[in-house]
């Protein structure tokens, strides 16, 4: 009589998102430093033109195609077309909603992380491509960034003076050096969306618990905090099209201090994502579908 087969262990899908991003930040890669696509903008699903949020938008988007067009390979195939042979893809999260019973026997709703794998059209064959026809920006980045800081509605008080940007809880005020200080623009502007996004974790606004519990420095809390602002103003400066080339590059114990935070905790990058986009999009002042849901987490479907 033969054994049982074994049952396949289930897949970390925090290890599987985790490692991608510890292996581009080993290979000098920040995926947070990467501008989306000049041209088509931020990476979005072909079939459902669903935007990409969160962590799946850093991983598509240090991805240097052309286009900034993805299909899972059955949209593919559902379309009349086929990925290459040899071709590989990049895992994209989403939380699927199912039912469990608690302790009590009662049903209540859980969110069950999963991943399922795209591939940017340049990867697909057979397909006659329609994209969308490409429109020119009417304005410059600088001034989208301008924009973005006067449309913060209740945001808080931003202040010039000193040589250190920080955002004090108890006053609600933003604190920056003169722009003329830093670098280059984009690394004025960057530093300021870094700042605002502290801002929104106050306890009148998104009242975050990195933000308003009190956090030592150093300690897994602030560095999680620091990490969420990172993630919101990247984001942000996406929305702006700000080239991040055009900023100062990641330092060597920059990128080794995340290193360590990541490997420490696989949950981190997908929790400060998801926190990071929530914390643009109060700025930007959006209310994605996935928040005016009922979702227990923000939702990507599964495309």
């Amino acid at each position: 009589m033969k054994s049982a087969a074994p049952f396949a262990p289930r897949t970390d899908v925090y290890e599987v998102i985790t490692n991608r991003i510890i292996l581009a930040l080993e290979n000098g890669v920040t995926p947070w430093k990467q501008g989306w696509n000049a041209a088509h903008g931020a990476p979005r699903n072909y079939r459902s033109k669903h935007v990409y949020q969160g962590v799946n938008a850093f991983l598509l988007g240090m991805l240097k195609y052309e286009t900034s067009y993805f299909l899972t390979f059955n949209q593919a195939r559902e379309l009349g077309g086929c990925v290459r042979k040899g071709e590989k893809g990049m895992p994209v999260v989403f939380y699927k909603v199912g039912k469990k019973e608690d302790a009590k026997g009662q049903e209540k709703k859980v969110a069950i992380l999963q991943y399922s794998t795209v591939f940017n059209i340049a990867q697909i064959d057979g397909i006659a491509w329609k994209l969308p026809e490409l429109t020119s920006r009417e304005h410059t980045p600088q001034e989208a960034a301008e924009q973005i800081l006067a449309g913060y509605v209740g945001g808080p008080r931003i202040q010039h003076e000193g040589s250190q940007p920080y955002y004090r809880t108890s006053t609600d005020t933003v604190t920056m050096p003169e722009a003329s200080n830093f670098h280059t623009p984009e690394d004025y502007y960057l530093t300021m969306f870094h700042e605002l996004a502290h801002s929104t974790g106050h306890s009148k606004r998104l009242d975050r618990a990195t933000l308003t519990e009190k956090a030592a420095f150093g300690s897994e809390t602030y560095a999680k905090e620091e990490l969420v602002a990172e993630l919101s103003a990247a984001f942000l400066g996406n929305a702006a099209g700000i080239d991040m080339g055009l900023t100062l590059p990641s330092s060597a114990s920059y990128i080794d201090n995340w290193l360590q935070a990541l490997r420490n905790d696989k949950r981190l990058i997908i929790s400060a994502a998801s926190q990071g986009q929530k914390a643009a999009n109060h700025i930007l002042g959006i209310i994605p579908s996935y928040e005016a849901g009922e979702a227990a987490e923000p939702t990507e479907a599964p495309e």
